[in-house]
């Protein structure tokens, strides 16, 4: 979510077909565009920002992970996109258990788009604007983060998968890549933000070390959220968001509580409610502090429920 000079929000967000089912996501989801007066909602459904293009493109059927950026008076959407085969069909959608889900599961690329205005239009582009390969990562580059760099230029925070047999290779690991354009060409920098190996001093097979992921730059610190959902965990508080840091945005660590939400809920009547998923986090920021955390979050022991945005205020600590 964005907010401009007049003063209303623009949030960018995933969607697709309930009646396609959850698993739909890497398949047939377009990036909708909705709008509010007040960061925390409601929001308002104003019309489609991607959809599919048709065949022929590196993100022809389905774009989703959204990440915006204002910068230069142009604001800059970053997103995952892929294409299905031959046999994709807008009216029906592959299961976990069908090759063909997994072939676009597996064309997942990062790409932006441009547009001066949070409601377009928005430029697209021919190519990715970063790609599988020995300098990046296997197999699959999704879920960007993108944030303007201390001193300069940019980081690009970004999921791959490690070279191995298997549909998740070595391992889902998420690195940063820098760029001095917010066009890029982004490269990759140093270790994976997280190595559960190393960590664990375990030799054991992870298939995701983390998964979702916010970074962002306050106070000359380099934070981060990521989701911590693959036993063995990380720390005792089992699935959870948790909390890093670092001081070059490249190398990062744990901070010292680092629990940031774990998948409950307590709504304003005192009802605690059970999540299956609460993940894909990001921040709105007033005056370079954080003030409201969005979540995607899914309800557990439904299988056939929605999904849908969780908007938290928050309130900075007193001293």
């Amino acid at each position: 979510m964005v907010r401009t000079p007049d003063g209303v929000c623009h949030l960018l967000y995933s969607r697709w077909p309930v009646e396609l089912g959850f698993d739909a996501w890497a398949t047939h989801a377009e990036i909708a565009w909705a709008s509010s007066d007040r960061p925390q909602g409601p929001y308002r459904f104003q019309g489609i920002a991607l959809g599919a293009r048709g065949a022929g493109f590196w993100d022809s059927h389905s774009v989703y992970n959204t990440c915006l950026l204002a910068d230069g008076g142009r604001y800059y959407l970053y997103y995952t996109g892929n294409h299905g085969d031959t046999s994709w069909r807008t009216d029906r959608a592959p299961g976990m258990n069908e090759e063909a889900w997994w072939v676009q599961r597996n064309s997942q690329r990062i790409g932006v788009a441009v547009a001066a205005h949070p409601r377009g239009p928005w430029q697209r582009f021919d190519r990715p604007l970063l790609d599988t390969g020995p300098e990046t990562g296997s197999g699959i580059i999704a879920v960007p983060n993108v944030i303007h760099r201390h001193g300069g230029g940019f980081l690009l925070y970004y999921k791959t998968l490690a070279s191995g047999p298997g549909r998740f290779g070595g391992g889902v690991f998420h690195y940063a890549a820098t760029a001095r354009n917010p066009l890029g060409p982004f490269r990759r920098q140093g270790p994976p933000m997280v190595n559960k190996q190393e960590l664990m001093r375990t030799s054991n097979h992870f298939d995701f070390h983390i998964d979702d992921h916010l970074e962002w730059l306050q106070d000359g610190r380099y934070y981060a959220i990521v989701k911590d959902h693959d036993a063995p965990f990380l720390t005792p508080h089992g699935r959870s968001l948790l909390l890093m840091e670092s001081r070059d945005g490249i190398s990062w660590k744990f901070s010292p509580h680092p629990l940031v939400k774990d998948f409950a809920v307590t709504w304003q009547d005192g009802e605690t409610q059970q999540f299956e998923r609460l993940e894909m986090p990001k921040l709105y920021f007033e005056k370079h502090r954080p003030k409201v955390l969005f979540l995607a979050a899914r309800t557990a022991g439904n299988t056939r429920a929605p999904s849908f945005l969780l908007a938290v205020p928050l309130q900075e600590a007193r001293q």
